[in-house]
């Protein structure tokens, strides 16, 4: 019996599985990279209104 078959299916769905993997990966990561922005930004504005409700200093 040839098992050629059975090891052509193993290393496709080995490779289907990775595929897919790699691509939730690259989505997880950009949800990742826009909510570290986010923050940023309001890391920004809230020392900006720190910044500019402090008195000035002599």
């Amino acid at each position: 019996m040839d098992y050629l078959e059975f090891l052509f299916a193993g290393f496709a769905v080995f490779w289907a599985g990775l595929f897919i993997y790699l691509l939730w990966l690259q989505a997880r990561l950009r949800t990742v990279q826009r909510e570290l922005d986010t923050l940023k930004e309001r890391l920004a504005e809230r020392e900006a209104e720190e910044a500019s409700s402090r008195p000035p200093e002599a």
